[in-house]
């Protein structure tokens, strides 16, 4: 009679377990199905957006910053390619007058000649003449994540730049710094003093560039949908063009090891930028977030 009941109990319990894991199984593969229905689906969705409106030539204008003497601040020689290829490449497509401010030399690891010389090759390759290049040199202003950048000096470098050129559009880093690094950030908080000290020339607009989340930053075309549907003013390179801005980006020899390779592959800044304008009541709301 126990026999009989341990063996009931041992039946009962296999039963049980097999539906367990039938019902688990099951789940999981609905799951899979779920996920693969929305993955594929995104990728259709991908495509219809790049073949409808990156690959045809009206992008060239659409969402475009009309522009014609433009002005970009960067921290370090790279910024221009690592971050606004897309937005230098085209505006020089466009026949903009695209000038480049540097704040650095990049001497972090004591390679400061080598990465001046590859800035001016790298923007060459990008199309922005030679002469339109300048390269601050002051030791307030070092390439060092740890350095506090002197906010006063810097806007005032830049109100320099933008007064001497009759710039009409700034394009500069948002307070993310796209790769959080101080030195980037500082280069936002420069403007954002420029606006509070009514530094900026009236008849200049100013733009930064958008940083996004992880995920985002390394799927490259596949940002695109949530590109156009999140930002009005936007930059995408077709698949041959955006070829050109790995290349300027190769001219960064002593910067290319091995993860820049892979972020030359995979992130979203070789082929999309987008760009938010900014007013003072913008910079008003970022600083009350910060304090």
């Amino acid at each position: 009679m126990l026999d009989t009941e341990v063996q009931y109990d041992l039946e009962f319990f296999y039963r049980f377990y097999l539906k367990i894991l039938g019902e688990t199984l099951l789940y999981f593969r609905n799951f899979a199905l779920y996920i693969s229905v929305w993955v594929f689906s995104y990728l259709v969705v991908c495509c219809i957006v790049y073949r409808r409106y990156a690959r045809r030539l009206p992008t060239r204008t659409r969402g475009a910053l009309k522009t014609k003497r433009v002005l970009m601040v960067v921290a370090h020689p790279d910024d221009e390619c690592m971050f606004f290829g897309p937005t230098i490449f085209r505006l020089c497509e466009q026949g903009a007058d695209v000038h480049v401010l540097c704040l650095t030399n990049g001497n972090y690891e004591g390679k400061g000649q080598i990465r001046r010389s590859e800035l001016w090759d790298a923007c060459k390759e990008l199309g922005v003449p030679g002469q339109n290049i300048c390269l601050i040199m002051d030791t307030r202003l070092r390439d060092d994540p740890k350095c506090q950048w002197p906010v006063p000096i810097v806007a005032k470098l830049i109100q320099h730049r933008l007064e001497s050129l009759d710039i009409d559009t700034l394009v500069t880093f948002d307070r993310g710094g796209i790769s959080s690094h101080p030195n980037h950030s500082a280069v936002f908080y420069a403007v954002a003093y420029m606006f509070v000290e009514k530094l900026v020339p009236k008849r200049c607009t100013v733009y930064t560039l958008d940083s996004v989340n992880v995920l985002r930053k390394y799927i490259a075309f596949l940002d695109l949908p949530l590109s156009f549907v999140l930002s009005s003013k936007r930059y995408f390179l077709r698949w041959t063009e955006s070829r050109r801005v790995v290349r300027a980006m190769k001219r960064h020899k002593s910067q290319m090891v091995w993860f820049r390779h892979l972020y030359v592959m995979f992130s979203r800044y070789m082929v999309i930028n987008t760009l938010r304008r900014i007013s003072l009541a913008d910079i008003e709301l970022e600083l009350e977030v910060d304090d």
